[in-house]
């Protein structure tokens, strides 16, 4: 007995799901079946795309993920040394001020420690005064007493237990104050910092923070220049660059520039000096390579002990 043949503009046709294989091996789906076959392929389709962005999201580097494993890094490190330049031009009515410093930084963590050495140099019209500097940073007693030198002259103070009285950066210093990069914008492409891949992040931190990251004496030029108001400072919100070494994911460099900041904070004063440049660029050059700081015998003797 034949099946009989169901008319194509029946109900009943049209409720059936049929297929019929073509040349090409392709699928016809009519009525009901049509709307089920595509909901499995769309079904398909999603874990598709799912997968691959959980795999995707996985691996993709964020500004948070970078302070986190940087910060977990830098807890390991005993030691780390940095390079530093400040350049500050200034412009008043009379004059043209020029300060430029470098420094080489030592610090370690256990003792917390640091040592400076360096020049700075301040050209007011045609003269230039140029002075050698150096500055060890030690606890005595509890206290961190700092010993500094300008030229052949040693002094010392205690600087009590001040976040921002520190020498260098260590992972101490980013566990306290890595959160105000926490708001930080990774950019799209990485730099090269002495041929080593780094990532590269930018935003903006306070002045009180910047000075919990880098010390209060660095952020003041070390007092080579005269700012209007330091409360003042602490409140401008002043644009940083922070690099990230990508394969040992340590700090490469952090590069500040307060040039236009300061010279709003100058106007607000009433001030006549305009702030030209007042960059600081401060480079890690190595970690765990620092020697024990110690203030040798004749520097306390110099400095009145």
């Amino acid at each position: 007995m034949t099946d009989k043949k169901i008319p194509v503009s029946s109900k009943r046709y049209k409720r059936e799901c049929r297929y019929k294989t073509g040349y090409e091996g392709r699928l016809e789906y009519r009525g009901e079946g049509r709307q089920e076959y595509r909901c499995k392929v769309a079904a398909i389709l999603l874990l598709f795309v799912l997968t691959g962005m959980l795999a995707g999201c996985s691996g993709r580097m964020t500004q948070k993920r970078l302070l986190a494993d940087m910060e977990e890094n830098m807890q390991n490190v005993t030691s780390s040394a940095n390079h530093v330049e400040v350049a500050i031009q200034m412009e008043d009515v009379l004059d043209i001020r020029n300060v430029n410093m470098a420094l080489d930084l030592e610090n370690t963590t256990q003792p917390p420690a640091g040592y400076a050495k360096g020049t700075a140099k301040v050209k007011i019209k045609n003269a230039q005064v140029s002075a050698d500097l150096e500055i060890y940073q030690v606890q005595e007693d509890g206290k961190a007493v700092t010993y500094s030198r300008t030229n052949d002259s040693w002094v010392k103070e205690t600087t009590g237990d001040s976040s921002e009285s520190h020498l260098g950066v260590d992972g101490d210093i980013f566990r306290q104050e890595g959160k105000a990069m926490e708001s930080f914008h990774l950019a799209k492409k990485t730099v090269k910092e002495d041929g080593k891949e780094c990532y590269q992040m930018y935003g903006d931190v306070t002045g009180t923070e910047l000075m919990g990251i880098l010390g209060k004496d660095m952020v003041n030029a070390f007092h080579l220049v005269e700012l209007p108001d330091e409360d003042a400072i602490r409140e401008l919100k002043i644009p940083v660059i922070f690099e990230i070494y990508k394969d040992e994911m340590l700090p490469a460099r952090i590069l500040v520039d307060m040039s236009d900041v300061l010279n709003e904070l100058y106007e607000s004063y009433g001030e006549t000096s305009k702030v030209n440049l007042y960059s600081i660029d401060l480079k890690f050059t190595d970690f765990d390579q620092v020697d024990a700081i110690e203030v040798p015998e004749e520097v306390k003797e110099a400095a009145g002990e």
